[in-house]
């Protein structure tokens, strides 16, 4: 299953030489890996509030490849490439047209919140 979803570069995510500022790119992930688990039934408030579970990310592996300016119309892309008991491994993307701006492996830990140590994927991830 993948996410894709497109993306406009506005001003207040630029640099002052209108390029997007690296860190920005983190956030366009985060919007990704959510629609992902949103669009395979995961409702992660439902989950924080009903099982006391959510994700932390533990690793980021981020391939910057070329910028992204303002005015870009860009794809975000995401989807699991790996899963463990307590881990699920993301790859993504940002493209323009089809060149790939930035590449991303992340790792996400699902965390208890009764004591705050990793625990089990809940049902419709595992």
């Amino acid at each position: 299953m993948q996410n894709r979803f497109k993306l406009r570069i506005f001003y207040k995510d630029t640099d002052a030489e209108g390029v997007v500022y690296y860190a920005n790119y983190l956030g366009y992930f985060e919007q990704g890996r959510t629609e992902l688990l949103r669009q395979m039934g995961v409702n992660l408030k439902e989950l924080k509030e009903k099982q006391g579970i959510v994700f932390a990310v533990t690793k980021v592996e981020c391939d910057y490849k070329a910028p992204a300016q303002y005015d870009d119309e860009l794809l975000v892309t995401t989807e699991i490439k790996e899963k463990t008991p307590v881990r699920i491994i993301f790859k993504q993307e940002v493209l323009r047209g089809e060149n790939v701006l930035v590449s991303a492996l992340i790792t996400l830990c699902a965390i208890s919140l009764n004591d705050f140590k990793p625990t089990r994927l809940p049902a419709g991830i595992a």
